[in-house]
C-alpha cells in the first residue's frame, strides 16, 4: 500500500523544483540507486523461491527504470543547453487534485490491501490512475499524433491491467496473472515515454500556433454568425414583400 502511494510521487519526480543542476542530478541519481536496490531485492527474494518469471520481470524492471534515469537525468542536468525544458509542470492545485484522487481510489482498495485472503498483483496501477487526469489536462497542447497515440495506449494497457489483475484475484489462474503483470510494465513504459516525450518543444503547439487557432475558430464563429443573420434578414424582407404584394 506504501509503495502504491509513494509511486506516484516517484513518477512526478521530472519536475522537482531544484535550480542546481547538480543538485537535479544527485538528486535523480540517489533515486534510482533505491530503486535499484529495490528490484535487486526482490530479484534475489524470488531467485531464492527459484520462481523464473519474477526474476526475468524484475530484471526488466530494472533495465527500465535504468534507461528511464538515464533519459531523465540527460534531459534535466543536460538538456536545458539543448532547449529541452518541462512542458507539464506540476503546481501546487495538482497535488491537491492528487491526494482528492488519492482518497478515493484508496477508499475503494484498501480492503483489498488488508484482506490476507487476497494478493496483489500490481504496485504502480494506482500512481496511473492518478497521472491520466495530470496529462490529460495537456492533451489540447499536445502536437500532432505521437504524444496522443502514447496517452490512449497508456490508458487502454493500464485498463487491462486492472481487469486481468481482479480476474486473478477472483479466479487465481496463472495466465491473468501473467497478463497483468506484463501489461503494467508495459503501461510504466509508456508513462516514462510520456514524461520524457514532455520535454521537447516540437510535441507541443506553440503559444503562437495556439494564439492562432483560438482566432481562427472565434473569426469563424463569427462568419457563421454574421451569414445567419443576414439569411435570416434576407428571409424576413422576402417574406415581408411577398405579404405585401398579397395585399
Amino acid at each position: 500500500l506504501l509503495s502504491s502511494i509513494l509511486s506516484v510521487f516517484v513518477y512526478l519526480q521530472y519536475c522537482a523544483p531544484f535550480r542546481s543542476r547538480y543538485v537535479r542530478f544527485f538528486y535523480h541519481l540517489s533515486l534510482w540507486i533505491l530503486s535499484e536496490v529495490g528490484t535487486l531485492g526482490h530479484i534475489i527474494s524470488y531467485s531464492r523461491k527459484n520462481d523464473i518469471f519474477h526474476v526475468v520481470l524484475y530484471a526488466i524492471w530494472g533495465v527500465v527504470d535504468s534507461i528511464y534515469f538515464a533519459c531523465l537525468i540527460y534531459c534535466r542536468v543536460f538538456g536545458k543547453s539543448r532547449g529541452l525544458h518541462i512542458h507539464i509542470a506540476m503546481k501546487q492545485e495538482h497535488l491537491f487534485h492528487f491526494i482528492s484522487r488519492l482518497e478515493v481510489i484508496l477508499a475503494i482498495f484498501i480492503p483489498v490491501f488488508f484482506d490476507t485472503r487476497l494478493v496483489t498483483l500490481t504496485r504502480d496501477n494506482i500512481a496511473f490512475y492518478i497521472l491520466f487526469d495530470f496529462f490529460a489536462e495537456s492533451y489540447h497542447r499536445f502536437n500532432g499524433v505521437r504524444m496522443k497515440a502514447v496517452l490512449y495506449v497508456f490508458v487502454i494497457t493500464v485498463t487491462a491491467s486492472v481487469a486481468t489483475e481482479w480476474i486473478h484475484i477472483t479466479r487465481r489462474e496463472k495466465p491473468y496473472e501473467i497478463a497483468s503483470l506484463v501489461c503494467e510494465i508495459i503501461a510504466a513504459c509508456l508513462c516514462y515515454a510520456l514524461i520524457v516525450m514532455q520535454f521537447f518543444p516540437s510535441n507541443f503547439i506553440t503559444k503562437k500556433a495556439r494564439r492562432n487557432r483560438r482566432l481562427r475558430t472565434v473569426l469563424s464563429t463569427n462568419t457563421q454568425c454574421t451569414t445567419s443573420d443576414y439569411l435570416s434578414d434576407r428571409e424576413s424582407t422576402i417574406t415581408g414583400s411577398e405579404n405585401i404584394a398579397r395585399f
